[in-house]
């Protein structure tokens, strides 16, 4: 808007002081109601953000119902963990078991002859090493030739496809015993298992690597097998199961041992269905109904102690959301057959006050007692979970949803709001404007009749006998 210029150089008129006052009771009604309208819009806009907030906990509660092995699950457990420990999935049967280890599984150990240290020259030329049928080529030349060079390039060695081989070499130094004093190459394959065996083969150079070499029942073996590679042996109810790693998943159906130590007696392992998370997932879609109520009675609702209603009274969206959830908890489940049919048939029940409620004893009786009625009234197509989910995700959804096309309705709204101070704007400067032209043209005029009486008040008073006292 543009700046007010003081007029009334020549009236005394404030002319900057009168347009202003007339823009302002312009501006001011219609200011008014656009802010008005503005805040109860806003308002709205707030109110539909709890309703989403509601809905979306509400949607998080169902989405941990609707797992597949809810009510399926299965736990494993053994009666000392440090010898063996038990898990198990969806798979696995109830049952137990008495499991023995009488061998873990090991890793294959080569040791070298002595040498005088780690930076004895040992000799040139190609080491083929292999474990479990693949193999890395290394080259040993000047630069690498010795003990402490050539632990180092196996530790460096690749596959053909880039892969570390699985085979670690160390040096362990001897001051004398059981072996004589002097540094050794040793190397401890990765993998345990009988089957995965360490092949150390040489070719060219000087011939000083045949003191590492080493295949299994080999006649010139330079290299000592100190710890043979070995399966797990584990007996389950007197059938035994072999296993090349500590960690046996074969020998019951679902369930998986990791073992830690050999045993001196059975060990019992425990399966057993896992309904531990059932409940307070169903009493966590009782809390988000509930929430989700008093939203909508906040937001929905009429306070007659304040005489007051919430910001989105009479809104169809936040009667017919209700009216649908209840709907779909008094309605029998499509399909339900035996001890349950109705949600209130596993416990879950709307009191007179519209609150849901559970009935811990009648859940925990069907939970025990029978999983599978529980999971007709739950879960499937036509279970509580999939029709509550579909009314929540009718208000939730970003194409089409009920909230989204009224959230959308209400920026628009706003949108106008803010067009419509543009024009009052515009449409202000303008009179602002005609109203300084028009003003300022009076104030001239004013002037210009003052300066007349002035001049004509001058002239009367030259006249002769014009305010003389003589008669």
């Amino acid at each position: 808007m543009p700046t007010l210029v003081s007029g009334g150089i020549g009236s005394g008129l404030d002319v900057g002081g009168l347009v202003s006052r007339l823009i302002e009771a312009e501006r001011t009604p219609t200011e008014t109601r656009l802010a008005v309208q503005e805040a109860g819009l806003q308002a709205k806009l707030s109110g539909f953000g709890l309703l989403r907030g509601a809905l979306d906990k509400l949607k998080s509660a169902l989405d941990g119902l609707n797992s597949a092995t809810l009510l399926s699950a299965t736990r494993a457990s053994s009666s000392d963990d440090t010898q063996i420990i038990a898990s198990a999935d969806a798979t696995a049967s109830t049952g137990s078991y008495a499991v023995e280890v009488s061998a873990l599984a090991k890793a294959q150990k080569l040791a070298s002859g002595a040498f005088a240290g780690a930076d004895t020259v040992v000799g040139t030329g190609t080491l083929t090493l292999s474990l479990a049928g693949k193999s890395a080529s290394i080259t040993i030349d000047d630069s690498n030739k010795t003990l402490a060079g050539i632990r180092d390039a196996i530790n460096a060695a690749r596959t053909t496809d880039g892969q570390p081989l699985g085979v670690s070499a160390t040096l362990v130094t001897s001051t004398g015993g059981v072996e004589p004093a002097g540094t050794y190459l040793v190397l401890t394959s990765a993998k345990t298992g009988q089957a995965s065996t360490i092949s150390l083969t040489q070719a060219g150079g000087d011939g000083g690597l045949a003191a590492l070499q080493y295949q299994t029942g080999g006649p010139a073996n330079g290299l000592t097998e100190k710890e043979p590679p070995g399966d797990a042996i584990v007996k389950i109810d007197g059938f035994t199961y072999q296993s090349a790693g500590n960690t046996v998943s074969g020998a019951v159906t679902g369930v998986t041992l990791t073992l830690k130590a050999t045993t001196t007696a059975p060990v019992t392992l425990t399966v057993a269905a896992d309904t531990g998370g059932v409940k307070p997932k169903l009493q966590a879609l009782v809390d988000a109904y509930n929430g989700l109520r008093a939203v909508l009675k906040e937001q929905g609702g009429y306070d007659a102690a304040a005489k007051k209603g919430g910001v989105l009274i009479g809104d169809p969206a936040l009667r017919g959301v209700e009216q649908q959830l209840r709907r779909v908890l008094a309605d029998p489940v499509p399909g339900a057959s035996g001890a349950a049919k109705l949600a209130g048939d596993i416990g879950l029940s709307v009191d007179g006050s519209g609150t849901l409620k559970l009935d811990s004893a009648k859940f925990d009786a069907l939970l025990s007692g029978d999983r599978g009625a529980l999971a007709g009234v739950l879960q499937g197509d036509d279970g509580l979970v999939a029709r509550l989910s579909g009314v929540v995700d009718g208000y939730l959804s970003t194409s089409g949803g009920i909230i989204k096309a009224r959230t959308d309705g209400l920026n628009r709204r706003l949108s106008d709001i803010g067009d419509q101070r543009d024009d009052l704007t515009a449409r202000l400067d303008g009179l602002q404007k005609r109203y300084l032209a028009q003003f300022n043209a009076l104030d001239g005029l004013l002037a210009q009749i003052q300066s007349t009486g002035n001049f004509l008040t001058q002239q009367l008073a030259s006249l002769p006998g014009v305010g003389s006292a003589d008669k």
